[in-house]
């Protein structure tokens, strides 16, 4: 699969820009002219579709590596921009590379070149190596406008099932427990009431501690600033 996103750089020449490339640790460490490198790039670029192929070699783009098994390509046909197609076969690996490289190249660009920004294009598409089937579609957001409540219900869907499942069963645990006190009263519910009592405690122990979870990975994950909301 390959996973494509263009970062708008603005007059920054190419040689800036490669700057970039090798502080994000992106550029493998071969001469230009090694074999290694040589042989990978015509590899990668002999399974692209003619149309992807022509469009990407115009401008002899660069062999990157963001991740072991993740090799891409940075190309710069495009004047005041860059091109980044990553390719690799497992897809939640490509995705989390894509995340990584919209949240972590903008800073290091700026740090490379002094008072110029960096912006990446809102769209991701990750299509399959050898043709243009589309396997993901990914938009560019930032997460400082998400409140938490969006986060649970929208980001953290498991949590929000398993949450939603002990507060059911922490209020249905409580009720049964107050039933049997108003209308069982006798001491052979006793142990029964007992049991729902220390089972409403579990249960409601076990849902603040994973609201307090939550709450301080909703944090670390708004201090990103940057996520990709993919669809299919």
């Amino acid at each position: 699969m390959r996973a494509m996103m263009s970062c708008r750089t603005g007059s920054a020449d190419r040689a800036t820009v490669e700057q970039a490339l090798a502080a994000m640790g992106w550029c493998p460490d071969h001469p230009d002219d090694s074999p290694y490198l040589r042989g990978r790039r015509a590899e990668i670029v002999a399974k692209l579709p003619e149309t992807v192929r022509a469009d990407l070699m115009m401008r002899d783009p660069v062999l990157i590596t963001t991740f072991p098994n993740v090799w891409g390509l940075a190309s710069f046909d495009r004047r005041g921009a860059l091109l980044l197609c990553l390719f690799g076969d497992d897809l939640a690996a490509l995705k989390d590379q894509c995340v990584h490289a919209v949240a972590a190249f903008p800073p290091t660009f700026e740090q490379v070149v002094a008072d110029q920004r960096c912006e990446f294009d809102p769209h991701v598409e990750v299509r399959r190596f050898d043709g243009n089937a589309l396997v993901a579609r990914g938009a560019i957001s930032s997460t400082r406008h998400i409140r938490f409540r969006r986060y649970v219900w929208s980001v953290r869907r498991r949590e929000r099932v398993v949450l939603l499942a002990l507060i059911g069963l922490c209020v249905l645990s409580t009720a049964a427990a107050f039933l049997l006190y108003l209308f069982f009263d006798g001491s052979d519910w006793a142990y029964v009431r007992g049991y729902l009592d220390r089972l409403s405690s579990a249960v409601q122990t076990a849902t603040v501690i994973m609201a307090v979870n939550l709450i301080f990975e909703y944090r670390d994950w708004k201090g990103a600033k940057t996520i990709i909301e993919w669809s299919t």
